[in-house]
C-alpha cells in the first residue's frame, strides 16, 4: 500500500505533502499484495475477486471505507475528495469517475492506462518484437537511436533545447533506415549488425514496430479495436551509459537489460515481465504457458478470455455523470513514455471532445503533455505540478 504520507504524482518537493498540508489521504494495494516481481507480479490473477479488485473493485471499498472511518474521527464528511494516481493508479482515477461519479469532485490522472487489456495486448506485441533474433538493441545502440532522433527533431518546436516537444512532427518526418548520426548513416552497412553505433535491420525493424499501432483481429468486450504505438524516436529505452540518479528507474521501465525469452528474465524490458505475467495468471492460468507464443493481434483460443478480462481493465470514456455534477479532471502524460502510449491518453481526451464537444470538455478538463518525460521518470526532464 502506498504510504498516506507521500507526495501525488510528480507532486511539489518545495512544499509539504498533501497530509502535511491538512488533507485526509488514503490508499489501497488494489487489492492484493505483490511478490518478489512487484508491480508486475500476476500471481493474483489466479483469483477471481483479485482480479475485479484490480479491475476496479477495491477503489470503491477502499473509498468508503476511508469515509467511514475519517466521519468516525472527525463526526464529519470531508467537504471535497479528490483521487490522484499514474499509470494503474491513473487509471483507477479515471475509473472512478466514470463508475462513481458522486463520490469524487476531482481527480488526477498522469499517464493513464485507462485501456489496460489493450495497453498489455500492444506492450506484448512489442515484447514479442524485441525477442525476435537479433532484434533487441544493446545501451549503445539506444544511445545511437535517441541522439539520431534528437539531431532530427530538437528544433522542430522551434528551441534546441534536448527535447522533442513537437512530438507528431518528428514522427512524421523521422526514419532510422534512413537517418543519420554526424554524417554517418544510423542503418549498419547491409543492415547487418556491425557494431554499437549502428542499428541493423532486424532492430530498425523492432523500433519501427514499437512505432506503429497494435490492430487487434478480433473483438474485445470493452469496444477497444486498437492501440496506438509510441514515441519512441526521442525517448530514453534505457541508456545505461547515463549519470542521472534516475537512469536505473528509467532502464527499469523501458527496455530493460535482457532480452525477452520463453523463461521471461527479470531485467527484461518492464513491459515484457509484466505481460508475460498476465498471460500466464490472468489470461491462460497456466504458469507454464509459453507467453512468446500469444499472438496479441490475434489471441485465438484464447480471444474470449481476453474479451472478458477486457471489461474490467479498460475504462469507458463516457465520464458525463462526473462532468454534471461539477467534477473537475486533470490529465498529463509525458511525451517520451514508452510503457503507456501518451496517443492513448490523446485518444481518451479526443473522444471526450467528440461525445461532448470541445467547450465542455474545456469547461472541466485539463491535458497537458510534458516533453523529455517518460513514464513518472526521466533522465533528462523531470516535471513537478501543484496538482492539488
Amino acid at each position: 500500500i502506498p504510504s498516506v504520507r507521500s507526495n501525488v504524482p510528480n507532486g511539489p518537493t518545495d512544499q509539504a505533502t498533501p497530509l502535511g498540508r491538512g488533507y485526509a489521504t488514503f490508499a489501497s494495494d488494489s487489492g492484493h499484495q505483490a511478490l518478489l516481481l512487484g508491480s508486475q507480479d500476476g500471481l493474483f490473477g489466479l483469483n477471481d475477486e483479485a482480479v475485479r479488485n484490480f479491475g476496479g473493485d477495491a477503489l470503491k471499498k477502499t473509498r468508503d471505507a476511508a469515509f467511514a472511518i475519517i466521519a468516525a474521527r472527525y463526526a464529519a464528511s470531508p467537504l471535497k475528495a479528490y483521487f490522484a494516481g499514474g499509470s494503474t493508479g491513473g487509471r483507477e482515477a479515471l475509473a472512478a469517475i466514470q463508475r462513481w461519479p458522486a463520490d469524487w469532485d476531482g481527480a488526477v490522472a498522469w499517464y493513464p492506462a485507462w485501456n489496460d487489456a489493450a495497453a498489455l495486448l500492444a506492450g506484448h506485441r512489442v515484447s514479442r518484437a524485441l525477442a525476435q533474433p537479433g532484434a533487441y538493441p544493446n545501451p549503445a545502440k539506444r544511445l545511437a537511436l535517441y541522439d539520431a532522433a534528437m539531431e532530427k527533431c530538437d528544433v522542430l518546436d522551434g528551441v534546441a533545447d534536448g527535447l522533442i516537444a513537437n512530438q507528431k512532427a518528428c514522427n512524421a518526418v523521422f526514419d532510422p533506415s534512413t537517418a543519420t548520426l554526424r554524417g554517418i548513416p544510423l542503418r549498419c552497412a547491409g543492415g547487418a549488425d556491425t557494431g554499437d553505433s549502428c542499428l541493423s535491420d532486424a532492430q530498425i525493424g523492432a523500433m519501427n514496430l514499437v512505432n506503429t499501432p497494435a490492430n487487434f483481429r478480433f473483438s474485445l468486450a470493452s469496444g477497444e479495436t486498437q492501440y496506438p504505438g509510441f514515441n519512441i524516436w526521442g525517448a530514453d529505452t534505457g541508456i545505461t551509459s547515463r549519470t542521472s540518479p534516475l537512469q536505473p528507474t528509467v532502464t527499469f521501465l523501458a527496455f530493460g537489460t535482457a532480452q525477452p525469452a520463453r523463461v521471461m528474465p527479470a531485467n527484461a524490458p518492464y513491459i515484457s515481465v509484466l505481460t508475460d505475467q498476465w498471460l500466464k495468471y490472468s489470461v491462460t492460468r497456466n504458469p507454464l504457458f509459453d507467453s512468446l507464443s500469444l499472438d496479441p493481434e490475434n489471441p485465438g483460443p484464447w480471444a474470449g478470455r481476453i474479451s472478458a478480462l477486457s471489461t474490467q481493465l479498460d475504462t469507458s470514456t463516457d465520464i458525463s455523470a462526473f462532468a454534471a455534477r461539477g467534477g473537475k479532471l486533470l490529465l498529463a502524460h509525458g511525451l517520451a513514455d514508452v510503457l503507456v502510449s501518451s496517443r492513448a491518453t490523446e485518444e481518451y481526451y479526443r473522444r471526450l471532445q467528440v461525445a461532448m464537444g470541445a467547450s465542455q470538455v474545456d469547461s472541466f478538463v485539463r491535458y497537458y503533455e510534458v516533453a523529455g518525460l517518460g513514464h513518472a521518470v526521466s533522465s533528462v526532464f523531470n516535471a513537478t505540478w501543484d496538482s492539488l
